[in-house]
């Protein structure tokens, strides 16, 4: 199942939080650009539906839940997968199941006109077009794809080593590259961008600690080399970790979406603080956390962060976030400014963005 280390517990301190109206889609979210949110809604009985929301206004594909999205030559591509059924990409509205019993496929790039998707079928893979690809790992997974112009294909996930770690891993057309982790640690990749020729890998990595067992950290890794991002302070102040799902890369620099787990607080007597600690979205620039505020505290959750993009000036966050009323709404934030994709009845989540 993806996010594989995100059993860590729900620790940590309340931001304030403001609420906003759902998305206007009348208007556009950015002046002469199309936003395409990739995700899926829930109904009362738990069924998921596939769909993205173009400029606010929602589409709905099918069964299943949405976790990447391109638009190529005026096309719309999409890549989801139904639990425990299989997994499937479309093209504008038309559906094409992706070889494999039980798939599970995380992300889409188009190359050429052939369609590119990474996941999983008992261990990482990728497909291209519908025929399935199987890598290297044993137990493992591939998250991200991303197509370099001369052809080349990366894809980051996972895989258990015989030692039981969780290594952070990169494939290139095919061959498997371990990714460096915290000695004695854990990691693993949840998406890939390319930018100037260099793949860029986002996910989070764990390093141990001897009063928390592991910290984890967003990371991202530009080539090998990685770069963890703060949590906002150390354990001591509150904070105990941090992950990250997607990232976005251009001349402006690295961006990375995820969120971090607060530590709740106590009073004079020991008793639990209602409404603090939980789980936020933040996202962070050039290794600059930026707070995403909005949502209510819920059970020890708040928001959660899944990509990012940025265009003419504007940043976009996608994800979901807590109201009184849902525990799970989907959500983007605009230049920081919440906007709920849907109103507080509807459950569901962001998890991806494309900006045409």
């Amino acid at each position: 199942m993806k996010k594989t280390l995100s059993l860590i517990c729900l620790l940590l301190i309340a931001f304030s939080c403001t609420d906003s109206d759902s998305v206007n889609t009348e208007s556009e979210i950015i002046p002469d650009r199309n936003v395409y949110v990739a995700g899926y809604i829930t109904d009362a009985s738990g069924n998921s539906t596939a769909c993205y929301w173009l400029n606010g206004k929602r589409v709905d594909l099918g069964p299943g839940q949405l976790e990447d999205i391109v638009v190529s030559d005026g096309k719309v591509y999409a890549v989801g997968w139904t639990f425990g059924a299989s997994a499937s990409y479309w093209i504008d509205n038309e559906s094409f199941d992706l070889e494999g019993s039980g798939a599970e496929a995380y992300s889409i790039a188009v190359h050429d006109g052939d369609v590119y998707t990474a996941g999983r079928d008992d261990g990482a893979c990728y497909w291209k077009n519908t025929t399935k690809n199987k890598l290297s790992g044993g137990d493992s997974s591939g998250y991200g794809i991303a197509i370099k112009d001369n052809g080349d294909v990366f894809i980051g996930g996972y895989y258990m080593n015989n030692h039981h770690y969780i290594i952070p891993a990169r494939w290139k057309n095919g061959n498997r590259t371990n990714l460096s982790r915290p000695s004695g640690g854990d990691g693993e990749v949840q998406d890939v961008k390319i930018y100037n020729g260099t793949p860029y890998f986002f996910g989070m990595s764990m390093a141990p600690n001897s009063m928390l067992g592991y910290l984890p950290k967003a990371s991202y890794w530009q080539g090998n080399s990685r770069n963890d991002m703060p949590n906002g302070g150390g354990w001591q102040k509150g904070i105990y970790g941090g992950e990250s799902y997607g990232g976005f890369v251009d001349g402006t620099g690295v961006y990375v979406a995820g969120k971090i787990d607060w530590i709740g607080e106590v009073d004079e007597d020991g008793n639990d603080i209602p409404e603090t600690g939980g789980t936020y979205a933040h996202y962070w620039h050039n290794g600059t956390k930026v707070d995403l505020l909005g949502g209510v505290f819920n059970d020890m959750w708040v928001s959660t962060a899944y990509d990012v993009a940025a265009t003419d000036g504007y940043v976009i966050v996608a994800g979901d976030v807590a109201t009184a009323n849902q525990t799970q709404v989907p959500a983007i934030w605009v230049n920081d400014a919440l906007t709920k994709l849907e109103g507080d009845n509807t459950h569901g989540v962001a998890k991806a963005i494309f900006i045409e």
